[in-house]
């Protein structure tokens, strides 16, 4: 209506065309998902075995020749008959579109008609072009392939940094959708290229890619070689603990201009027990790579900075461009470590079922996701409160960060009745000229940009304060490295036992990102639309004015701290459909108070009750306390504001269990909420742009698309995860063994006391994942990873 009000010509024919479209979309959804189930769009499933694996071992050779006869009739057969009729991004588009409410596709249709016809170049999914499924003129695919030929077989012929830019370039100066087209391709093949080394960890099938790891599994498999996730520590082995500074001088030859590194602190080396071959490969032709582009005076990350070309605000320009020459995941697969990009559909389907004014999507994303976090209760209202981010200068062309909004609650979730930014103030969200500017000119105006740029400061400060400053830098890394050493002497001691599953890898995947984020720059866009100059100022001004404590994060206190009522943290308020439940917390609460029960059944016959004599005799407990302390500032700031809930020295039973509970809840479940469950607003710029252009027109491609590859490629990892069936021998106290050598084979016994414990754990997380929506709406249909993909600790 409100671009037939601005232009009744043009208004009309757009709607009429826009109908005509949706017909036509209705008809290949009746058409295309009737005919059989979609491929990908699931969690990954593997069949139950039917034979024992003695037979399947004996069948290996005959079914592997099968195979490669069949895979050289299948290549041999027609392409109409060895493939399906549609693209694979038809496919995708196919299936996201059955998700998406049909008024949400049919405005999507309006803004893709008005933009083919603007004057303004904006890539619509009308005119996106896509390397690996169109028959293009254009040469640009093929400079591309011809630029990394050869690098799958031996990494060592990769091309120079000059070769990377001149075919850069020549791509941007290309034709917007060209150009699109062509640095979609040459950053998902890169990212493609390095994700194998650092996503196929042991323990995890590794398909395809290279000959050498097909070789590996199949010898392993064939003689029953165990790989698995979790290796037991060795005794008398430590990581070394270090500040980042000194790591920092260490491996960068460089010191970074604030003192903060100083006191943060990681391991100086990965553990024996943990593979890393692949890791420092990876790195290594990293390493390459820049070195390679700062020889030519290129510094890679301000290749993205530029914001043109864009996409109008088109959902499936952007999945169709986004994924070309990723070998591994299609958009809406939810597979490894990646949720697929259903929060499109989850956001739209919320803002169409609380009836969100003016179609705004903040009040859904405030009642449903863990931006959440962030929300504070002033007795009438709810607010979010981004001000403290407007002092930092944005990368050229971004809008600056900032802002802040109130909510009420009405009808089961938050509404937004009042926004402010950069000294604008919005109460009304049915604004006819921002309604005109977003369908006919893919514009963010008014409201819808202060909206725009308040969800970005959201994602920054919960990326680059809670996720990398919060969980990886200050607690995760520290917490491994320190266990580690404390209890190398010992490394059977059942609250060693107890913890290895949540130390798992944070050393390593801490030490990784901290290279690329703040060495090589990968921080800008990716965490903020920030320099990282700035990012590293606003992480010093934060450590100095609002410091973590470590008692505060507890989600027995939490709550309280920002005057939340504990009616609103109940099953019974996010079932209500008449009143807002707070969802995040409720999750973190419910799971908080299941660790508390596995640490008390693990240790409290030990350390309980009348084990407190024992628990100060117990020496290696208490360096192992006094080293927390020293290393981990939140923990230390605690002692000294919350000495009852855990004392400087001399901790009791109690004061364990408060602070290993939150070290566990935050790295392992919070982790995944910050992490991996990023997909749904990182593949997602039109409704979570993590960056919006300072004008408000469109999506920049070059951010968007090194947003998509930076996450799947070096953050959306697979690693163990708290439901995984096969537990470890060593995280308990009794394990029988057989066999020798390779064949040697140990498992804990069923009534091990420690073994039912954790899976009581499993159980109950189980049991949620079934029965509690809170839990339950998840992955595909939801803003959170479903329970049984949870990571046991920050290990990507």
């Amino acid at each position: 209506s409100a671009a037939q009000s601005r232009g009744p010509e043009m208004g009309s024919a757009v709607a009429s065309a826009a109908a005509a479209e949706e017909e036509q979309r209705r008809a290949l959804l009746e058409g295309g998902l009737a005919g059989g189930p979609a491929q990908g769009g699931g969690a990954d499933r593997r069949p139950r075995a039917l034979l024992p694996a003695s037979s399947c071992r004996a069948l290996a050779l005959a079914a592997t020749l099968c195979a490669g006869a069949a895979a050289v009739w299948l290549r041999g057969l027609p392409s109409s008959v060895a493939s399906p009729q549609r693209t694979p991004s038809e496919r995708v588009l196919l299936e996201l579109a059955a998700e998406r409410p049909e008024a949400a596709r049919r405005a999507e249709g309006q803004r893709r008609l008005a933009a083919d016809r603007s004057d303004r170049p904006l890539v619509t999914r009308s005119t996106v072009r896509n390397c690996k499924e169109t028959n293009s003129t254009d040469d640009v695919c093929q400079k591309v392939d011809d630029l990394f030929a050869g690098a799958g077989e031996d990494p060592s012929s990769w091309h120079s940094g000059k070769d990377f830019q001149q075919v850069w370039d020549d791509i941007t100066q290309r034709t917007s959708e060209v150009a699109i087209e062509g640095i979609a391709y040459i950053m998902n093949l890169g990212f493609s290229f390095m994700f194998p080394f650092l996503n196929f960890v042991q323990g995890f099938p590794r398909p395809g890619w290279h000959i050498l790891w097909q070789i590996t599994a199949w010898f392993n498999w064939m003689f029953g070689i165990d790989d698995p996730k979790f290796k037991p520590p060795v005794k008398g082995e430590t990581m070394g603990v270090v500040s980042y500074q000194e790591y920092a001088e260490t491996y960068f030859g460089k010191a970074f201009p604030y003192s903060f590194f100083e006191e943060y602190y990681t391991g100086t080396r990965i553990p024996s027990w943990e593979d890393n071959v692949n890791h420092k490969t990876a790195i290594t032709l990293l390493d390459t790579f820049m070195s390679a582009a700062h020889a030519i005076g290129v510094e890679p990350m301000d290749m993205f900075h530029d914001l043109e070309p864009r996409f109008a605000l088109d959902n499936e320009a952007l999945v169709s461009a986004g994924w070309a020459g990723f070998q591994y995941l299609e958009p809406h697969d939810i597979k490894y470590a990646s949720n697929g990009v259903w929060g499109i559909a989850v956001i739209e389907k919320l803002v169409e079922k609380y009836g969100s004014e003016g179609g705004e999507v903040l009040g859904p994303l405030m009642t449903d996701s863990v931006f959440s976090v962030h929300l504070r209760h002033d007795g009438n209202l709810f607010y979010v409160d981004m001000t403290a981010l407007e002092k930092y200068r944005p990368i050229t062309g971004y809008a600056p960060l900032g802002g802040k909004a109130a909510f009420k609650q009405e009808r089961g979730s938050l509404h937004m009745v009042r926004l402010e930014y950069n000294g604008s103030v919005y109460t009304s969200f049915e604004d006819p000229q921002v309604a005109f500017d977003y369908q006919s000119k893919s514009k963010r105006s008014g409201w819808r940009l202060a909206e725009a740029a308040l969800i970005s400061s959201l994602l920054s400060m919960t990326n680059l304060v809670l996720h990398v400053k919060d969980l990886h830098l200050e607690l995760a890394a520290a917490f491994q490295a320190v266990t580690v050493d404390a209890f190398a002497t010992d490394p059977t001691h059942p609250l060693r036992r107890l913890l290895d599953p949540f130390i798992h890898r944070s050393v390593q995947a801490t030490n990784d990102n901290f290279k690329l984020l703040f060495e090589y720059n990968a921080a800008e866009f990716s965490l903020a639309p920030l320099p990282v100059d700035e990012q590293l100022r606003l992480i010093d001004d934060f450590i100095r004015d609002q410091p973590l404590n470590l008692a505060e994060m507890d989600m027995e206190r939490f709550g309280d701290l920002r005057n939340m009522s504990t009616d609103f943290s109940t099953r019974e308020a996010i079932v209500d459909t008449s009143r807002w439940g707070w969802r995040w917390h409720y999750r973190s609460l419910m799971t908080q108070r299941l660790y508390d029960e596995l640490i008390e059944c693990r240790l409290g016959s030990r350390y309980g009750e009348d084990g407190g004599a024992a628990l100060a005799a117990d020496e290696v407990v208490q360096t192992w306390w006094t080293n927390m302390v020293a290393h981990m500032p939140a923990l230390k700031r605690a002692t000294r504001l919350n000495p009852e809930w855990a004392p400087p020295e001399k901790p009791d039973f109690q004061a364990i269990k408060h602070v290993l509970r939150v070290l566990i809840v935050w790295l392992s479940w919070i982790h995944e909420d910050v992490g991996h469950s990023a997909a749904s607003y990182v593949y997602n710029p039109v409704y979570t742009p993590m960056c919006v252009p300072e004008d408000g027109v469109g999506v920049p491609a070059r951010s968007f698309v090194f947003n998509t590859a930076a996450y799947r490629g070096f953050v959306f990892l697979e690693r163990a995860a708290l439901l995984d069936g096969e537990l470890p021998a060593h995280w308990f106290d009794t394990e029988e063994c057989s066999g020798f050598w390779w064949f040697r084979r140990c498992h804990t016994p069923a009534n091990d006391p420690g073994l039912k414990c954790f899976q009581n754990l499993q159980n109950s997380l189980r049991e949620l994942g079934q029965d509690d929506i809170a839990f339950s709406e998840c992955d595909k249909h939801g803003f959170y990873s479903c329970v049984e993909r949870v990571e046991t600790a920050v290990s990507s």
